[in-house]
């Protein structure tokens, strides 16, 4: 159950109708269930919810989200629900909308029915993390290390190309780099910035989010002709989980804010299905014993 002491925080699921790389993917079946009944199952068992409430255009996939146990007091507008809507404007209406009925959350949580190997446990674990760095951060977002090094991408230019990174001596954030791709003279540390506290609390101290240090530097190997065990480790977002302040939305209009935490996912928690192949796969997996779905109490609808 969740705690009075503890900000209270609501599941939102997006689930738009208009699927064009897999039509009807959210509510396609997956094992027997449709595809967004494993992400409704999996926040309702977390126990980490005051809500869980579906975000749809489709009266269709509104009344399955119902079967499901999941809210959805009202269709979402559908000039939020394009394939080229940025994520804020549905958050945005649907927080708004919440509290034009008298329902306010300190946080939100965003749970893309894609990510249907994400487990309560998941869930838990973020949000256990989350509060420990409550005071510190805007947001916490899901990650996993990335296959494809972005040190190794390149952009066309007619019949010629170049590095996606420009630079050879980049520094990702804080990340340890080999010395050989380290800049002969690393910039002096400077100290945090002070950054302002919702309203009714203190100051607070954080460092700024970290950049790409631009700043070039005396010839090295390119990150291109460089081993990949000797690259910095690179963290690529995935889809299985979000949490944030709601204030982020709503005083400064964005989903994350500017001081983000990560959230490494294990194993296939992050999974996503864009496309058949991924659909494909994942079916594979499950089959392998390699991936497991969260369990659904409730019959296939």
């Amino acid at each position: 159950m969740v705690d009075s002491k503890t900000p209270t925080v609501v599941a939102l699921i997006p689930a738009r109708a208009g699927s064009k790389r897999v039509p009807g993917k959210n509510i396609r079946r997956l094992k027997g269930h449709p595809l967004i009944a494993y992400t409704i199952a999996a926040a309702t068992q977390s126990q980490v919810f005051s809500a869980v409430i579906v975000s749809t255009d489709s009266e269709e996939v509104a009344e399955i989200a119902r079967y499901y146990s999941a809210e959805v007091p009202f269709l979402r507008s559908p000039e939020y629900a394009t394939d080229k809507s940025p994520d804020i404007e549905w958050i945005d209406y649907t927080l708004r909308h919440l509290s034009d009925l008298g329902r306010e959350f300190d946080c939100f949580s965003i749970l893309r029915p894609t990510s249907p190997c994400r487990q309560p446990q998941t869930i838990q674990r973020a949000w256990q993390a989350f509060l420990a760095q409550a005071d510190q951060v805007d947001s916490l977002r899901a990650v996993e290390k990335c296959q494809q090094h972005p040190g190794k991408m390149w952009v066309l230019k007619g019949n010629l190309m170049k590095p996606l990174l420009e630079q050879n001596t980049l520094k990702l954030g804080n990340s340890q780099v080999n010395h050989n791709l380290q800049p002969p003279n690393p910039p002096t540390p400077q100290p945090p910035n002070l950054q302002p506290w919702p309203k009714g609390h203190t100051t607070r101290t954080t460092p700024q989010p970290s950049t790409f240090n631009l700043e070039p530097s005396t010839p090295h190997t390119p990150w291109h002709s460089t081993p990949y065990q000797a690259l910095p480790e690179v963290y690529v977002q995935n889809a299985s989980l979000e949490i944030a302040w709601s204030r982020v939305v709503l005083e400064e209009y964005t989903i994350a804010g500017k001081v983000i935490m990560p959230f490494i996912t294990h194993d296939h928690e992050g999974l996503d299905i864009n496309d058949l192949k991924d659909w494909w796969y994942l079916e594979y997996l499950i089959e392998q014993g390699e991936a497991h779905l969260p369990l659904v109490s409730q019959k296939p609808i």
